[in-house]
């Protein structure tokens, strides 16, 4: 019995050293970008680690999904390797790598899918500076939905507490207005009438018109000019 007790005991001391050695982790970075929505996320992550790398900043970019890959300073990639599915723990040794690496830019995309794991990804294990939400549709309902309504509620989950945040969702602007104003985070709504024409051309693949503008507004906000960040995308 007492074997037992102090075994517990061990695991919830070296839990929470774990947790306030993440903490001091995610401090010791500057600025943290978390991505999330239901379309775009991926590329909109990409995106706006390019832009920044082009202005001259240290960034890693983490993205997930059916091909995660790991994007450091210069641009060069590597898969992530996983022994069986995808968990958000995934990010704590992400957060390891940037600092081990002395980045001052990280650039998430969310893991979470369910309501309250997008609710540990950001408050837990993020805490990001900039949150972005792409868009709200009709994806996962049977985890975050079945109306648009909740999985608009669900993605509100990753606004940072007291911080800004990005979307080009129109729908269910208010909705997400309504949580950030909740936490005291300003909401960027961005269009893609903020971004001529001419932009998107040049692309070698198809990116969705909403993706460019949302990034180059992150980009723009962190202090890398529309036209720097913009010639990096290309290649992408």
């Amino acid at each position: 019995m007492w074997i037992v007790l102090a075994l517990v005991l061990l695991l919830m001391i070296y839990g929470f050293w774990e947790y306030r050695n993440h903490q001091r982790n995610l401090d010791s970075i500057p600025v943290r970008i978390h991505v999330n929505g239901s379309r775009g996320k991926s590329s909109v992550t990409r995106l706006i680690g390019a832009g920044l790398r082009a202005g001259g900043k240290r960034v890693l970019t983490r993205t997930t999904g059916t091909k995660p890959r790991i994007i450091v300073e210069d641009g060069e990639e590597s898969p992530v390797i996983r022994p069986g599915r995808a968990n958000i723990i995934e990010q704590l040794k992400i957060v390891r790598k940037a600092v081990s690496r002395k980045v001052e830019v990280v650039v998430l995309e969310c893991m979470g899918i369910q309501p309250h794991l997008q609710y540990v990804s950001e408050h837990q294990m993020v805490r990001s500076t900039v949150g972005v939400i792409t868009n709200v549709r009709p994806d996962h309902l049977d985890e975050m939905g079945p109306t648009l309504e909740e999985v608009a509620d669900s993605l509100c989950n990753t606004i940072p507490e007291g911080e800004v945040l990005f979307t080009t969702e129109k729908e269910h602007l208010q909705t997400i207005q309504r949580w950030a104003e909740g936490i005291g985070t300003g909401v960027h709504p961005v269009s893609p009438s903020n971004i001529s024409s001419e932009e998107p051309s040049g692309f070698s693949y198809l990116e969705h018109r909403e993706n460019v503008p949302l990034a180059l507004s992150v980009c723009e906000h962190l202090g890398v000019v529309r036209k720097i960040a913009r010639v990096c995308f290309l290649p992408l």
